[in-house]
């Protein structure tokens, strides 16, 4: 049996047992490969199993590097007729199967391993965790029989009025982002390592915790099911381990930082909209004030959809070059932002002047029962490309100027301007 320098092997009973420390780097999944692979490359009996296996420790060994930022310990035990791999590292937050959508770029990692193994699990171990899988024949634990670990104590936390769709979309764009950053951040700065698994962890307690609403994927069911009052929680109990709570301070951060390089465009991803910002920050404030003995403070949402946020003399002019049409259009940009508006949607919408729009959240002109969908459709897209209501004809309600809603059939059609700009174009026709 091949190994390497730093591998120890010993016999326990039946079994030969590999065990290999490695650091949390980003280096240690090819190491933890390699360890495999010379484990099993002069065991006809188990050839078989080697690319399913290497997969699995890879996704393993990489998730434990991501999202503990801890010394991993890696063990692997063999026998004839089954090989089971064990890897443990330092943090408590226990892996979750997420259920992004179709499109995402993360969140498969359980999935695959799943698809890889023929079972899996994970331990709890005294400040950490065994995630472990096995092939061919079950075989016992290597602390089969040890006591359980004792329930750390916790941090009661109540999120009041918490708003299920959109932290539904926020938590799949900020992994997204939390990945991106690391990324871009790993080769300067070795200490934002630790930093992302705190932050990942934060944001896996509440994945847990916080439940997902149900929506549909045919565009007029999403409209219908996702509205309020059905995607706003009265109070959502959290429960967050005491040495966990500084993890939201963390995460705060990082996604903070995050969104200063979207914006200046050092990321790929769009950045953050500004209601899901205010989300992050409203959720990692709770935890810490709550932690810290303050009483609950629901989620207000203040955000005015009537202020402008965008001078109107600096919309550049191909944003205003998609109201040169006789039909009701509004445009808006990444942020949804409005940049463009016809005459034709002027009038029906009974403003005076095309000003009272510019420059303005188009949310102003869409009733708040549907300002969470909004913000989780826009944020998705930004996110993955999801597009249920894009590109297809629904019927929905619009705010007029005086208050009254009105019921428009709309269609939203992305569209890619002089100088990368980007804009979503809203056209639409009464309906009688």
């Amino acid at each position: 049996m091949r190994t390497g320098k730093g591998t120890r092997v010993s016999s326990e009973a039946t079994d030969t047992v590999l065990r290999e420390l490695l650091p949390a780097d980003p280096r240690s999944a090819r190491e933890a490969r390699q360890v495999l692979r010379s484990a099993v490359a002069d065991r006809p009996e188990w050839s078989g199993w080697a690319e399913r296996a290497e997969l699995a420790v890879t996704e393993l060994v990489t998730n434990a590097v991501v999202h503990a930022g801890t010394d991993i310990e890696l063990r692997v035990r063999l026998r004839p007729t089954s090989l089971r791999v064990e890897v443990e590292d330092g943090t408590t937050t226990m892996p979750a199967r997420r259920t992004h959508s179709a499109t995402a770029a993360t969140g498969r990692g359980l999935h695959l391993l799943a698809s890889s193994v023929d079972r899996w699990d994970v331990e709890p171990r005294e400040g950490g965790k065994t995630v472990w899988f096995e092939l061919g024949d079950p075989m016992p634990s290597s602390d089969a029989g040890s006591d359980p670990t004792p329930a750390e104590e916790g941090v009661e936390v109540r999120l009041l009025r918490m708003p299920l769709l959109m932290h539904w979309a926020w938590q799949e764009h900020a992994a997204a982002l939390l990945r991106e950053y690391l990324l871009v951040r790993l080769d300067e700065d070795p200490a934002v390592l630790e930093q992302h698994a705190e932050a990942s962890a934060a944001l896996g307690l509440l994945y847990e915790q916080v439940p997902a609403p149900v929506v549909a994927e045919d565009p007029e069911a999403v409209m219908a099911s996702a509205v309020e009052p059905a995607v706003t929680a009265d109070v959502v109990a959290l429960r967050v381990p005491r040495s966990a709570v500084a993890h939201f301070e963390t995460l705060d951060l990082l996604l903070r930082r995050a969104r200063e390089l979207a914006e200046d465009g050092a990321l790929l991803g769009a950045s953050t909209q500004p209601e899901a910002a205010e989300l992050r920050a409203w959720v990692c404030h709770e935890v810490l004030r709550q932690a810290g003995g303050d009483g609950p403070t629901g989620w207000a949402g203040d955000h005015d959809p009537g202020a402008v946020v965008r001078e109107v003399t600096g919309i550049e002019p191909a944003f205003r070059a998609l109201a040169a049409t006789g039909a009701a259009v509004v445009a808006t940009d990444e942020a949804s932002v409005v940049v463009a508006v016809s005459p034709a949607a002027v009038a029906f919408l009974g403003y005076d002047d095309e000003a009272d729009l510019l420059g303005r959240r188009v949310t102003l002109v869409i009733p708040p029962r549907f300002h969470q969908a909004h913000v989780a459709g826009t944020t998705l897209h930004h996110t993955n490309g999801r597009s249920v209501l894009l590109g297809v004809s629904v019927t929905v309600p619009v705010v007029r100027a005086d208050g009254t809603e009105a019921p428009v059939r709309m269609s939203i059609e992305p569209q890619l301007l002089a100088d990368d700009l980007r804009a979503f174009v809203a056209r639409f026709d009464p309906v009688a």
